[in-house]
């Protein structure tokens, strides 16, 4: 997370949150949040116990805060119940492009890097095998069958093979899609600056930074309605 500029919002929403003894609510990642034309820094806080990541909750923010931008201050600490963020109705979550977009790109992934290992086993080789093989001539008997011996030794490795490129194919997406937040950070940073300077709301970045995370948190709903844009 972008210490300078976000790090900063948490840490005012999680000093007034003690105050207010709700020591077991953890505030998500700053949103924006647009009222009468103005914009606010916002942040959702949920219970610790819920799963924010699972797509299979449907978790509601208990509180909301409205953070000014100029003066950097609170000047909202909401109980959703009290007070709901949702301005009609809200807007449905929708996680099936998502989920689609991950499997084809997990899928793709795993192809590839297996049929890189199993090219590798098979075409490869390192110096010492290299002499072996010129001496054995890439050949051995093995019950009684004269078999390759690259071939035998991607036979005896390839579940092992398989099994190790799904997790790192499953490393590799979680790396990937941690990174959304980087370049989330710099659009919200963006779209602050550009409001300090001119009270330009740019609803277009504001669009990106929705999906984004909606993207992030699987389980958090009415996000589109936070960002009230």
């Amino acid at each position: 997370m972008n210490k300078l500029n976000l790090d900063k919002y948490l840490n005012i929403t999680n000093q007034e949150k003690i105050k207010r003894g709700l020591e077991n609510y953890i505030p998500l990642y700053p949103m924006l949040r647009v009222e009468n034309d103005k914009l606010y820094v916002s942040v959702m806080l949920t219970e610790d116990k819920e799963n924010v990541w699972s797509k299979d909750e449907h978790i509601k923010a208990r509180y909301w805060v409205l953070i000014d931008i100029a003066s950097e201050e609170i000047v909202e600490f909401n109980k959703t119940e009290d007070k709901d963020f949702v301005v009609g109705k809200l807007i449905p979550k929708n996680t099936d492009d998502k989920e689609k977009e991950l499997s084809k790109y997990t899928v793709l992934k795993t192809l590839q890097y297996k049929e890189y290992l199993i090219n590798d086993i098979k075409n490869e080789q390192l110096p010492l095998q290299k002499k072996l093989s010129s001496i054995l001539d890439s050949e051995l008997e093995i019950d009684g069958q004269i078999v390759n011996i690259n071939d035998y030794l991607l036979s005896a490795f390839e579940e092992d093979i398989k099994e190790k490129v799904n997790d790192l194919v499953d490393i590799l997406v979680q790396s990937k899609y941690g990174s959304i937040t980087f370049y989330y950070d710099k659009l919200l940073d963006g779209i602050i600056k550009e409001y300090k300077n001119n009270k330009t709301i740019n609803k277009n970045k504001i669009k990106f930074c929705i999906e984004i995370m909606n993207n992030y948190y699987d389980g958090v709903i009415a996000i589109d309605n936070m960002f009230n844009i």
